[in-house]
């Protein structure tokens, strides 16, 4: 192995040394490898991990749900990118209650993208309440005149 060296800000070291105090990593050298060894993997499609015990140490420190960040793999409901177009269709056409009711049978209560479509369908609103005019001003009342 080829030793190199270099520096990390005080409190990225000091993390780092708790997760191995609390028994995730062997030792920080440990972390540093496996760290870069996973960046490359996600980043160089023919990049194969060097690190002793990669796939044991990926698979006990980042969950599956993480690895899959952004995919549609472990959703129960429709693609999600399908599911935001449906849901903008709707609320451009001013239909809330249709796109919430789409929510709510699509997704489970909590689901990372059932909260997305949620916040996205709160932003429509929003933006429809600012475009409805504001209501008419009563005229006021003129003051009496007296005639003489």
């Amino acid at each position: 192995m080829v030793k190199s060296t270099v520096r990390f800000p005080e409190p990225v070291v000091e993390e780092i040394e708790s997760l191995v105090e609390e028994g995730q990593f062997e030792s920080k050298s440990e972390f540093y490898r496996f760290s870069a060894d996973y960046v490359l993997s996600r980043t160089l499609d023919e990049y194969d991990p060097q690190t002793i015990d990669y796939d044991a140490i990926e698979a006990e420190v980042i969950p599956d749900t993480e690895r899959e960040l952004g995919g549609d793999a472990d959703a129960d409901g429709p693609p999600f990118f399908d599911s935001v177009a449906f849901v903008r269709k709707l609320a451009l056409r001013g239909n809330f209650s249709d796109a919430e009711d789409f929510i709510d049978h699509q997704y489970v209560p909590g689901d990372r993208h059932a909260v997305l479509l949620e916040e996205l369908l709160r932003l429509y609103r929003e933006d429809a309440a600012s475009d409805e005019p504001a209501p008419a001003a009563d005229p006021e009342p003129e003051p009496p005149s007296r005639n003489r």
